[in-house]
């Protein structure tokens, strides 16, 4: 099998040299963020954007992860629990959900199916992520279904080039959509239509918000939030040295936010972004994966270690001229979904449900 072009990456991630260090990356201003801010109501000038092309692998959910089933009373969808918030608000409000290849028809079968859970269909409109093939821990390119090459989503790094190059995005700017909001499907306590996402915005007049909450300790596997060259900067806990991650004064961490995934960004920021163009970095993922091999006689499955390359959206926040974190109440605003068990798990997310409704 012939290897992957990008498998020198994988090498190179290898090494501690990749590893932010302090210099790297500098503390958040303090006049960047934002503590209290009163809603706007405006909210049908945001489109709304869920990131939903992930596959429940790690929940050990064959499917989209959207579709995964959380046991409430009653059981309830992670697509479910988004679309009821956006159902309890105006029935105009611009949706759009990006898919991958993989989970496309599933997801749109599954909305339809039940009546899109009262959202106005003509406001809700779908769109594809890319794929990009994997490769083993070799840098081989492999089978994962005969003559198939193994294929995963690339990311979310494009979904904003994507929305911006498909039919949507005209349709937004003719309702008059300002700001686009950007959820992923996976936590439960994402706010849709975000009045104070869009007060910040209206108020500050910045190009991207973003919401930021606490860390809860050195090792938690959440992205952290400093800044670069006097714009805000996203850095993937696994591409942290320790000494970032765990640096404290008066036992506070101070490098103390980390990234929610919850953000808005004008419509005239995104304009301009994709008329200068951009490249993201890719990132790594390694997880175990069933391959094919074709042997004499015939198709053999073996277990084996797999790379997938991805990028992530938050690389396009150090191009916002301005910006302004929220600095957020975890318990009101972040509980991914994450894994089956341990920590961001199914029973994490349940005790946070519940907690909302004692």
């Amino acid at each position: 099998m012939k290897k992957h072009p990008l498998f020198f990456i994988k090498k190179n991630k290898q090494a501690d040299s990749h590893l932010a260090k302090e210099g790297d990356l500098n503390l958040l201003s303090e006049e960047c963020i934002v503590k209290t801010t009163t809603p706007c109501l405006e909210v049908e000038k945001i489109g709304l954007l869920i990131l939903s092309g992930g596959q429940g692998t790690r929940l050990g959910f064959e499917g989209a992860k959207g579709c995964f089933e959380l046991p409430l009373k009653p059981k309830k969808t992670l697509f479910q629990i988004l679309f009821e918030k956006i159902q309890k608000k105006k029935d105009s409000l611009s949706v759009a959900v990006m898919t991958s290849p993989l989970n496309h028809q599933q997801i749109e079968s599954y909305l339809r199916a039940n009546r899109w859970f009262g959202l106005n269909r003509e406001h809700l409109d779908f769109f594809k992520q890319e794929l990009i093939p994997m490769c083993d821990d070799q840098g081989e390119l492999f089978f994962d279904a005969p003559h198939q090459i193994a294929l995963a989503p690339a990311g979310n790094g494009k979904a904003l080039f994507h929305l911006r190059n498909c039919p949507i995005w005209m349709k937004w700017r003719k309702k008059g959509v300002e700001y686009v909001q950007v959820i992923p499907v996976d936590n439960v306590l994402a706010e849709p239509f975000d009045g104070e996402l869009l007060a910040c915005h209206k108020i500050e007049r910045v190009d991207l918000v973003l919401r930021g909450v606490e860390r809860l300790s050195a090792q938690e596997e959440l992205g952290i939030i400093g800044m670069k060259r006097g714009r805000l900067a996203i850095r993937e806990y696994n591409e942290v040295s320790e000494r970032i991650k765990s640096k404290r004064v008066e036992g506070r961490l101070v490098y103390f936010l980390g990234n929610s995934g919850l953000f808005s960004c004008s419509i005239d920021w995104v304009e301009q972004l994709f008329k200068n163009g951009f490249d993201l970095p890719w990132h790594l993922s390694r997880k175990k994966k069933t391959k094919l091999i074709s042997t004499e006689r015939g198709w053999e499955q073996k277990k084996s270690w797999s790379w997938a390359f991805e990028t992530f959206i938050f690389d396009l926040f150090p191009r916002a001229k301005s910006f302004k974190v929220i600095l957020s109440d975890r318990t009101n605003h972040f509980a991914p979904l994450k894994n089956f068990f341990g920590v961001n798990s199914l029973e994490t997310v349940l005790n946070v449900l519940r907690s909302k409704k004692s």
